[in-house]
């Protein structure tokens, strides 16, 4: 039974979108064909982050370790439509436990470990999880038992490692009785419940099936066309849809290594990069830049030569950045904008040439106004509304919002065992909330903000997202972002938060200076600044703009 409309349901499949293949036959497949090959490795400081050495195992240890995770989950009780919430740090148990989970038609939901009983009561109210598995202590310190009452009696617990709470099943020792038993798997059938970052209250339940996944996988593995056997280093927690389908979707088309990293370390990311055959990882701006700048580090240099491709998002990235890279090294850098709920934009060299374009525009395929024929890197379409009209934009320079549909596209969000499609239009497209404005060639389109984090300076809407990019090129900066904050005449105003580079400074001048010398509209200019060691951000590794403006508030006058 398919959890989307009928019509969807048969569109998809007419057009190849959709098929037959599960993640367990993805991954069976792959085992098969290179069972001896290196297929996971933990990150170098494991001992550290959870306990115990740091493992490198084989496809054929990999499986090994996969059936025996779903011989115990099904000798608990668990089988297909049951849903296990999952609290771990990217280690090997985390992998082969998902791969346990789907192979015995079970629903996976990743909780991030920011997240805290609170968030997790909450979560467990709209999924109804049946079992949770976490760790007993994280970086030294106890985390399963702060979370162990924050769930009903009734959900079963497992967990890994040493210092687990009484009553909790330790998986890492836990055997069963009898092999697991196969189970028949739909790939229409639920895959996944993701959760969005939170920012708008509670976190919402964004459910997925195989075949959303294997779409949206689709798009990265093709612009990405990494060769068999490339090793994939994994510094992003395996919680969303993103590092699901961008990472360890495309891991296992390449069956080559995937290297295991999070919570994030700098100096052991640059250790994985200089010590393992790394051809593709996945940064955050920032981290890219902080990469060209110790690019001239001799142990750094060829291994950043070794790369074949860098992938980006969640933040407007520095054009001369992605310029730099492709210079400097050959590396193509490819820029991500994607969201749990289905939205995927990929610029690649092959859809961008440009590689200082490439950090803001993404292709305009898929727009239905545009060229019908054309499909977004997952294979959806889309339509950009007016938010004040409703009316079609389709002209250079207009902005709208992004109206989607498509194979990735969830069925709706997930509430207490139904599938709630009240945000979607009567004809089936989800609101995204995204703005994106179509260039002035008509062929690209650049994200220009959230629709709910506009800021309007006495009547003028101004874009954060366009203010960031901007204001990312002033000199010492190493991370910036504007926020709103309220003005008795204007409404608002912005501010501009910094996080500079050691030794550097800056004031509001310097910044007013630079927005001068960039021809940007004098109502758009800061009229605050803030300068602080780090940038808020969600679980997911997001800017959290609403926390900044929440900060501004209650911080009252900033002097700069």
């Amino acid at each position: 039974m398919t959890l989307f409309p009928p019509a969807d349901h048969a569109r998809f499949r007419a057009e190849g979108a959709w098929g037959e293949l599960t993640l367990p036959d993805l991954f069976a497949g792959t085992c098969a064909r290179a069972p001896e090959r290196l297929g996971l490795v933990d990150p170098p400081n494991r001992a550290e982050i959870f306990e115990g050495t740091p493992q490198r195992l084989t496809y054929a240890q990999m499986a090994a370790g996969v059936d025996r995770l779903a011989a115990v989950l099904q000798a608990q009780g668990f089988g297909p439509g049951s849903i296990i919430a999952t609290q771990l740090p990217n280690i090997s148990e985390l992998v082969l436990l998902y791969l346990a989970i789907w192979k015995i038609g079970a629903v996976l939901s990743p909780v991030s470990i920011a997240y805290r009983s609170a968030e997790l009561r909450d979560m467990g109210q709209v999924a109804r999880f049946d079992g949770y598995v976490s760790v007993g202590r994280l970086r030294g310190k106890p985390f399963y038992a702060e979370r162990i009452d924050a769930l009903p009696g009734a959900v079963r617990r497992m967990g890994f490692g040493s210092d687990l709470p009484e009553g909790v099943l330790n998986l890492s020792t836990a055997t069963a009785g009898a092999p697991a038993q196969p189970v028949p798997l739909d790939p229409d059938a639920l895959l996944a419940i993701f959760w969005t970052s939170g920012t708008e209250g509670v976190p919402k339940a964004v459910p997925k099936t195989h075949n959303n996944m294997m779409a949206s996988s689709l798009g990265a593995w093709r612009l990405l066309d990494l060769p068999d056997g490339a090793g994939i280093l994994a510094p992003f927690p395996f919680v969303n849809a993103a590092a699901m389908g961008g990472l360890m979707m495309c891991w296992m088309r390449t069956a080559g290594a995937m290297f295991l990293h999070h919570p994030f370390d700098v100096d052991v990311f640059l250790d994985q990069l200089k010590t393992e055959d790394i051809a593709y990882t996945m940064v955050a701006p920032t981290l890219l830049v902080y990469l060209r700048d110790r690019s001239a580090d001799p142990d750094l240099h060829p291994a950043l030569h070794r790369l074949l491709a860098i992938g980006t998002g969640s933040a407007p990235p520095d054009p001369e950045v992605f310029g730099f890279f492709q210079d400097r090294f050959d590396v193509p850098v490819v820029n991500f904008f994607g969201s749990n709920e289905g939205a995927q934009m990929c610029s690649s060299s092959q859809t961008v040439a440009d590689p200082r374009k490439r950090a803001s525009f993404f292709p305009r395929d898929g727009d239905e106004n545009w060229d019908p024929a054309r499909r977004t890197a997952n294979g959806g379409s889309f339509r950009l509304v007016d938010p004040a009209t409703a009316q079609p934009v389709t002209e250079p320079g207009q902005i709208g919002e992004m109206y989607l549909r498509g194979p990735a596209l969830m069925p709706g969000y997930y509430l207490n065992g139904r599938i709630d499609r009240t945000r979607f239009t009567p004809d089936g497209y989800f609101p995204s909330a995204d703005l994106f404005q179509i260039s002035d060639c008509g062929a690209l389109i650049r994200f220009h903000a959230r629709a709910r984090e506009l800021i309007v300076r006495g009547g003028m809407k101004i874009s954060p997202v366009e203010l960031d990019n901007v204001l990312s090129a002033l000199p010492g900066v190493r991370e910036v972002a504007v926020a709103a904050y309220a003005d008795a005449q204007m409404g608002e105003k912005v501010c501009v938060v910094a996080v500079m580079a050691p030794g550097k400074t800056l004031t509001l001048p310097d910044v007013t200076g630079f927005c001068d010398r960039a021809g940007l509209a004098r109502f758009k200019w800061p009229e605050r600044l803030e300068l602080i060691d780090a940038l808020p951000r969600t679980p997911l590794a997001k800017l959290d703009r609403k926390a900044l403006a929440r900060w501004l508030a209650e911080e009252g006058v900033i002097h700069a």
